[in-house]
């Protein structure tokens, strides 16, 4: 005698409960609030930006030690990281560090990059290029061809590769457009 087959079993149905509705809504709900939270305790890096309109001049306190002048038409950037970078966007900007303590300051023109050591000095924007006026202090001038120093009394005319230009000048050439 052969047994008769036996009939297909349906899978099993959990039945709806009102507990694993609140175990999978607190999940989700925790997976959601550690990113919420996440996001708003993270630091993200802003910019901000300076600028100026035709025959406007602006001053600045982009940190407490780095205090920024801007001449008219011109535009910058500024971190809120630490070290701080400021980018030129067009125009003129005058800078002045006012403690040597304080973290090294950066400024960017295009693709080069100005590493301030402790001292006041001047930036253009130029269309091929940029310059740099130093009043008191170095400033290094980081570009694709190397490491260039300009000390107190000097300004240089630079592109995305090399100094083209770089002679003394006297005080109130740095920023004339301050005095």
């Amino acid at each position: 005698m052969t047994r008769p087959p036996k009939p297909p079993v349906a899978p099993a149905i959990r039945p709806f409960t009102w507990r694993h509705v609140l175990l999978h809504s607190s999940i989700i709900a925790l997976a959601l609030g550690l990113g919420l939270m996440s996001w708003y305790i993270s630091k993200p890096v802003t910019a901000r930006l300076h600028e100026t309109e035709p025959g406007q001049r602006l001053t600045i306190q982009a940190t407490p030690d780095i205090i920024v002048s801007l001449d008219t038409d011109s535009a910058i950037t500024a971190s809120n990281t630490h070290p701080p970078w400021i980018e030129v966007l067009r125009g003129n900007a005058y800078f002045d560090v006012t403690s040597e303590n304080s973290e090294k300051l950066e400024v960017r023109v295009g693709p080069v990059r100005i590493k301030d050591i402790g001292t006041r000095f001047s930036v253009r924007m130029q269309q091929k290029g940029g310059s740099i006026a130093v009043a008191d202090g170095q400033v290094e001038i980081h570009m694709e061809t190397g490491i260039y120093l300009v000390n107190a009394r000097e300004h240089a005319d630079f592109d995305s590769t090399r100094v083209i230009k770089h002679r003394v000048i006297t005080e109130a050439d740095v920023a004339p457009w301050r005095m």
